[in-house]
């Protein structure tokens, strides 16, 4: 790892040591070197794209590497956590087929206790066991053990539990017990496995219980929309998270990062409307169709929400699991720190703060893919909050617009123009004017011949002034040196004025050549911001029917 961080400090230094070279010498050298200039700085970008890539691809291996180590964390410190996961689902699975003995559960219970006595599902474990083998005492001193280290988790996993046998007053008793544990203000994750179980029909046999579940639910979506302040916070939080979006392009535009002026702008507008296919990926991944409900999978359904509620992790695990977040979308953002911290900061928010349902549905909706809620959880969460979505993205694309330049600068050799890229041939016409215009001070106005013509001057002088001594004193080797002086500075000078002439017109050429790829490749860039840009509506009308 230090030999690749030496190696992007090397050559930082350089290429920072080639530009100052180049530039120092550059300046002394006449107008012809501008393209010297634009060569330098299309190297410079291509080394620095070069050093960034290299750096990305460290810290995308870096991250990889601490995703595997904190999975290597879980599995020493909440391995039997796990254990005690698929013990009790393969319990309550094997009540319908009664292929272990009581015994048997009842030792395996008391064995997983043991070793994971802070876990409130190892009482729940120890609950289920006393219940079967009818040792109501146990029993409840362990529902009464597990409720104090989780009430909410407990209240509903024997809520759903009993909804699985058809014990329909006894669920309905542990819904209530759950719905008192619930702070409306600080609504946590487990909230989505009562909506899954909802979405899922499990409540459904029981009309009373459905009716009373569906009623707190209208009461949430109803606390949203009656508050303008809390629908404001709403909206910008999906503002927040469509800003923080990875790019879902590469800007490969070298002709306009070589000669126009405002390229950085129009890199920002490439790569921020290069999101739209991620947000178009994000909602057809919700855009699923319900599981069937039938008596035959009712049972089925009851274990997918129990898994999801059991695999929930206590506060402790959730800390690791989080450090693995960042580190997930340090690699889904190809090494991008940035992007993946702006992320994380949202996503440790949305997490942190108090919070009323609206917040919890915008996690479920912008971040739920990577905390493994379910999707027709997700997809309630954003039919739920899609007006509020809506409002966001039409406010970010209309910043897109209103950010996108609509005129370009461009710089070539000397040249300025600026361009709405409509106007090709006009720009072509005043980059000949301005070559025509300038040609003789381009071709011949320059250091070298200046430097000729003093030297010219000067043997002039040395060659008059050996004319008259010679014509006073006599002969003197000045004046062979004077005219030789005199004949080679005007040879340099006439050779670089015809040389220069002769390649005027194929510089003239490469230049309105450059000229014409880099409007190409505005016009090319339009299409890309207007094609992507137009997918609003298309996000818009999902939106309507998902």
């Amino acid at each position: 790892m230090s030999n690749v961080y030496n190696l992007i400090n090397q050559l930082d230094s350089a290429v920072n040591s080639f530009e100052d070279k180049v530039n120092v010498h550059v300046q002394n050298v006449d107008t012809t070197t501008q393209r010297i200039q634009a060569t330098t700085g299309q190297v410079y970008q291509k080394v620095q794209q070069f050093r960034d890539d290299l750096m990305k691809g460290e810290e995308k291996q870096i991250a990889h590497e601490n995703i595997i180590r904190l999975d290597q964390v879980i599995k020493e410190q909440f391995g039997n956590y796990e254990e005690i996961r698929k013990t009790i689902i393969g319990v309550v699975r094997d009540f319908d087929i009664n292929l272990v003995r009581n015994d048997t559960i009842e030792e395996l219970s008391e064995e997983l206790w043991i070793t994971s006595s802070r876990y409130w599902l190892s009482y729940a474990l120890i609950a289920v066991t006393a219940w079967v083998n009818n040792y109501p005492e146990v029993a409840r001193n362990a529902l009464s053990e597990s409720a104090r280290k989780d009430a909410i988790k407990t209240s509903l996993f024997f809520c759903l539990l009993n909804l699985r046998f058809d014990r329909l007053e006894t669920a309905k008793n542990w819904f209530k017990a759950y719905c008192r544990t619930l702070d409306p203000t600080m609504l946590q994750q487990e909230t989505a496995v009562m909506i899954q179980a909802f979405l899922n029909g499990l409540f459904g046999k029981d009309k009373e219980l459905e009716h009373e579940v569906l009623s707190i639910l209208d009461e949430w979506i109803a606390i949203i929309s009656e508050n303008a302040t809390l629908c404001e916070e709403l909206v910008q939080e999906y503002v927040t998270y469509l800003n923080n979006l990875g790019k879902g392009a590469e800007f490969n535009y070298e002709f306009i990062s070589a000669f126009c002026t405002n390229s950085s702008e129009l890199k920002q507008s490439f790569e921020d409307v290069s999101k739209f296919d991620r947000i178009v990926n994000m909602i057809n991944a919700m855009d699923v169709e319900s599981e069937a409900q039938n008596n035959e999978n009712y049972k089925s359904r009851v274990d997918a929400v129990l898994i999801n509620l059991i695999t929930n992790y206590d506060q402790e695990e959730l800390e690791i699991k989080n450090q693995q977040q960042y580190y997930r979308l340090v690699v889904e953002n190809e090494g991008d720190i940035a992007v993946a911290e702006a992320q994380y900061q949202q996503f440790e928010a949305l997490q942190n703060e108090n919070f009323n349902i609206g917040k919890q549905m915008v996690e479920w909706v912008t971040y739920g893919d990577r905390t493994n809620t379910d999707v027709q959880v997700r997809k309630f969460a954003l039919q739920s909050t899609k007006d509020w979505f809506r409002s966001a993205l039409e406010k970010w694309t209309s910043a897109l617009k209103t950010n996108c330049p609509l005129s370009y600068g461009i710089a070539i050799d000397g040249w300025t123009g600026v361009s709405n890229a409509r106007d090709l041939d006009e720009q072509v016409l005043s980059m000949k004017n301005y070559y025509e215009n300038n040609k003789f001070k381009m071709v011949c106005i320059n250091n070298f011949n200046i430097a000729a013509v003093i030297v010219f001057l000067i043997s002039l002088a040395i060659t008059v002034g050996s004319i008259v001594s010679t014509v006073k004193n006599g002969f003197t080797p000045a004046l062979i040196v004077g005219i030789v002086l005199m004949l080679a500075s005007a040879g340099f000078i006439a050779f670089r004025i015809i040389s220069g002439l002769k390649k005027f017109a194929e510089r003239v050429e490469t230049n309105i050549r450059n000229l014409q790829m880099t409007i190409a490749q505005i016009v090319e860039f339009q299409r890309f911001f207007t094609e992507n840009i137009n997918k609003t509506d298309d996000i818009l009308s999902k939106l309507e029917y998902i």
